[in-house]
């Protein structure tokens, strides 16, 4: 699907088009719609980039139960 923005809606919000892309994405991810892949790729920066992204916006990662016992798993795995 592609969505078109006219250039006076972008115009008016101040906003580039990348900035626009990354502000999407943040409000995605933060609604759980997006993982945080998926809103890296759709802001157009990686994990890391993004995650940075979202402290400088005070929005937690997602990071469940499961997440950090398969972490530990990992962890606890011999070399």
């Amino acid at each position: 699907m592609k969505i078109e923005i006219p250039n006076d809606v972008l115009e008016r919000s101040h906003l580039s088009e990348n900035e626009l892309r990354l502000e999407l994405g943040l409000f995605l991810y933060q609604k759980n719609i997006f993982t945080l892949e998926s809103a890296s790729k759709f802001a157009g920066m990686d994990s890391h980039q993004f995650q940075k992204k979202l402290g400088e916006n005070k929005i937690p990662v997602h990071y469940s139960i499961k997440d950090f016992e398969d972490d530990l798993r990992t962890l606890n795995e011999p070399l």
